[in-house]
């Protein structure tokens, strides 16, 4: 077996975890004093499990003592005791008793409300105030006792690991894997101002919690709070994640004039204390591969701290360290559950028990690593070269790399100091958070490792949509895969990211011989649906949705050039002009804008006027933009066509659906009867995209992921910002409704799209141009074009971006 494993991922955290549960860094920690963190309260940890820690070192010979040793205390505040529990609740008790003015305001406006309502006299003002805000503080200390973590002690931590530690062994037996140097580099920074380090990793799967608290314990670096739903708040377990760090919020605070504020209160207690802090800030696990656009709720809160302790407490050494990390699954654990979701089907209530109820059932069984050579020698002796992974658990490698970190502090200085003008700000915030959600979610996609199998799926993807073969040899796959592992290491060159970068030119660099026998080792571990058969080296797609995750976490790389691809082949030859290309370039970006992250994106490999460069140096395109290597443009042009197929679908059906829905039941103002609630079955989102992807079900789509849910949600949210379509929800706030709200719009959009993906000679220089009016008059994106024959126009796109900045 052919091993291209990365000496970039040299510590494998689920090695040895209890033999020897801490692992060196690169340099010694210092130990000159007892504790480094000098703030009030911060007391010794307390050895109150000798006996316990005695019984377990006789019958088990594991050193407990050494587990989490120095963690708490001498790196940081010791935050696993009763004392530290005691301050965070009077500290809490304090900000709504007495010291929150927000919480007075509130009060006494709602008081005033029933005064000014005749609910109750004037006189009684003051004594109805002392009653609201009792019930206030009682309601939310219950809150609090329910949502905020409860540090136990260092015992039950150490219990805790070596259990978790236990079932992920068995779960993830090729192991979890990450670098000590970054590790180390991180712990350095930290200690040469120790200050709370805001861990801000992607989010795809339930177990992204328990990693970083087990990368934490291992590296001698204090466990984090956690930002969680209050889903996983179930019994028992609830009480167990609490211990750990959890602070339970809800999906949406829906309007309640005060959970936010006090939400905002308890994670200031924690930054005061430099307790670690993780937030997923794409707010949900992503389904299909790709980061999430960011949610900016949290982000507001840490910068809304930020200043209010530099500027009204003037604590001018208050700071934040900002720690962007990615993790890579050769294979999620939820892959199954996330098909059955993308494909229509209601998501099962998964949580972090379920998983853990699975997990102890892989504890009781023995540990399995894939053996290719003895599946070959099963494959050849029974089944001819197939075998079966319809009931296998499968798994693989995990994989933690760190972006470049950065204090807040040196982001929020440069940021004003480089904008004349606020732009993009979000309501009750001093700070562009949509440019600080960017840089993290930029830098998350700069670091992310490229698996081999991730090359392969997507490689098989594009080999895919292009032949339309479901069986065919791996030796036809290898052109595309060598085609697709070019571009990905021109790209991660720009980047920087020197471990994808060796990666790639190690994978490069083999015959084609070899390159095959990858294939046959990575397929038949990762995937139900896609096969391989061992004997004949065919592979065999069943279902080609199980590639769309293995796509989509290498699309980001090339998706700025899939889109220059995907235009040069679908404008007319008399049309191929650099100013055509740029307005469809700026059209197109703003078709997935909800898809990917074009904004505030600094690399200059991503300019539309590089990109054309380099195909030109290439020899893929003429200077005068006319298509030299069609197959090349075909390959890239190949990624875009499943997003824009879906906006295809998507605008045809709910034209159909809702058009003969309301002709059907004499509907004139359909906007209208939904806000007055007459109670009548409209089709809302959820039943709209089931009947989307029914209707399609019986056709042969070239794309089958076109119909997935999370690209036609997509759809309808960008048809919604164009004002093309309305989501609007009912008075319970129980469903959205879509109402359509300019059809003659809507079907040119339809119309511009359709015309593109058949290849169409109907797109002229009037339709690209009322493409634009479209979406300026409801962005306002406006500014002058670059004349048309200037040969150093610059991208619409990229002008747009810099001139936001």
């Amino acid at each position: 077996m052919l091993d291209f494993s990365n000496a970039d991922f040299d510590v494998n955290i689920l090695q040895d975890p209890v033999e020897s549960p801490v692992i060196e860094l690169t340099f010694p920690l210092p130990t000159d004093h007892e504790t480094y963190v000098e703030l009030d309260g911060n007391e010794k940890v307390a050895n109150t499990w000798a006996l316990f820690q005695n019984f377990v070192h006789f019958f088990t010979g594991i050193d407990w003592d050494h587990i989490y040793k120095n963690n708490e205390y001498r790196y940081s505040i010791n935050k696993y005791s009763p004392e530290f529990n005691k301050k965070s609740e009077e500290y809490m008790r304090n900000r709504l008793e007495h010291t929150d003015e927000k919480l007075d305001e509130l009060v006494e406006s709602l008081v005033t409300k029933e005064i000014q309502l005749n609910l109750i006299p004037g006189k009684d003002f003051h004594k109805r105030f002392k009653e609201v805000k009792k019930f206030m503080v009682d309601y939310y200390m219950r809150e609090n006792a329910k949502n905020l973590p409860q540090f136990t002690s260092r015992g039950h931590l150490r219990i805790f690991y070596i259990t978790i530690m236990g079932i992920m062994r068995k779960m993830f037996p090729n192991g979890v894997w990450c670098n000590r140097e970054q590790l180390s580099k991180l712990y350095k920074q930290y200690l040469k101002d120790p200050m709370s380090i805001i861990f801000l990793p992607n989010h795809q799967s339930h177990i992204d919690y328990i990693i970083l608290h087990l990368i934490a314990i291992r590296f001698q670096i204090s466990t984090p709070t956690v930002i969680a739903g209050d889903n996983l708040n179930v019994a028992v377990f609830g009480g167990i994640l609490k211990s750990l760090g959890a602070i339970f919020i809800k999906r949406s605070f829906n309007n309640e004039l005060y959970t936010e504020r006090n939400l905002a209160n308890y994670i200031e207690f924690t930054l005061l204390n430099k307790i670690h802090f993780e937030v997923f800030i794409e707010g949900t696990r992503s389904r299909d591969g790709k980061l999430l656009l960011p949610k900016y709720g949290i982000l507001k809160t840490l910068t809304n701290i930020y200043l209010k302790q530099r500027e009204e407490e003037e604590n001018n050494e208050f700071d934040l360290l900002m720690q962007p990390l990615s993790i890579t699954y050769e294979r999620i654990y939820e892959a199954d559950g996330y098909l059955n979701e993308l494909m229509g089907k209601d998501k099962k209530q998964e949580s972090v028990t379920t998983i853990f109820k699975n997990g102890i059932t892989h504890f009781f069984s023995p540990a399995q690593s894939y053996n290719h050579e003895k599946l070959e020698s099963h494959s050849i002796t029974y089944n001819k070269g197939s075998y079966d992974n319809s009931t296998k658990h499968l798994h693989g490698k995990i994989f933690v790399k760190l972006g470049n970190f950065f204090k807040l502090s040196e982001f929020i200085e440069d940021d004003l100091k480089n904008t004349n003008v606020p732009l993009d700000l979000i309501p009750g915030s001093k700070v562009n958070l949509k440019k600080l959600g960017f840089k993290i979610l930029h830098e998350i996609n700069r670091a992310s490792y490229l698996p081999e199998v991730s090359i392969i799926g997507s490689s098989l993807n594009t080999y895919y949509n292009l032949n339309k073969s479901t069986r065919f040899p791996i030796s036809s796959l290898i052109p595309t895969m060598r085609l697709l592992m070019d571009a990905f290491q021109r790209e991660e060159t720009a980047a920087n990211n020197k471990t994808n970068m060796q990666h790639l030119s190690n994978l490069s660099n083999n015959s084609d011989e070899d390159l095959i026998q990858v294939v046959k080792e990575q397929v038949p571990q990762f995937f139900r649906d896609i096969k391989v058969n061992l004997i004949t080296n065919e592979i065999i797609i069943d279902d080609s949705m199980e590639l769309l995750y293995y796509k989509n976490l290498t699309v980001h790389i090339i998706i700025h050039k899939s889109l220059a691809s995907f235009i040069l082949l679908s404008i007319p030859n008399e049309m191929r002009s650099a100013n055509t290309i740029h307005k469809m370039f700026y059209i197109f970006t703003g078709f997935l804008k909800n898809e990917f992250l074009f904004d505030y994106d600094y690399n200059p490999e991503h300019q539309l006027s590089n990109i054309l460069e380099s195909l030109i140096e290439l020899n893929k395109i003429s200077k005068d933009y006319k298509i030299i290597d069609y197959q090349y443009l075909n390959c890239f042009s190949e990624v875009v066509k499943p997003f824009l197929e879906s906006y295809s679908l998507c605008i045809y059906n709910i034209h159909e659906i809702i058009t003969t829905f309301n002709e059907k039941n004499g509907i004139i103002d359909f906007k209208q009867l939904l806000i007055d609630d007459k109670g009548i079955d409209f089709p809302h989102t959820k039943s709209l995209l089931k009947l989307i992807q029914s209707k399609q079900k019986s056709k042969k789509l070239v794309h089958i992921e076109s119909t997935n849910k999370q690209y036609l949600l997509s759809c309808l949210y960008y048809l919604n910002n164009l004002q093309l379509i309305d989501i609007i929800k009912n008075k319970a706030r129980t469903k959205a409704y879509v109402v359509i709200t300019n059809g003659k719009d809507l079907l040119f959009v339809y119309k511009f799209l359709r015309g593109l993906l058949n290849g169409d000679d109907t797109i002229t220089n009037i339709s690209v141009g009322y493409m634009i009016d479209i979406i300026d008059k409801n962005f306002d994106r406006n500014f002058e074009l670059a004349p048309a024959d200037s040969k150093v126009i610059a991208s619409i796109a990229d002008v747009k971006l810099r001139s936001r900045l």
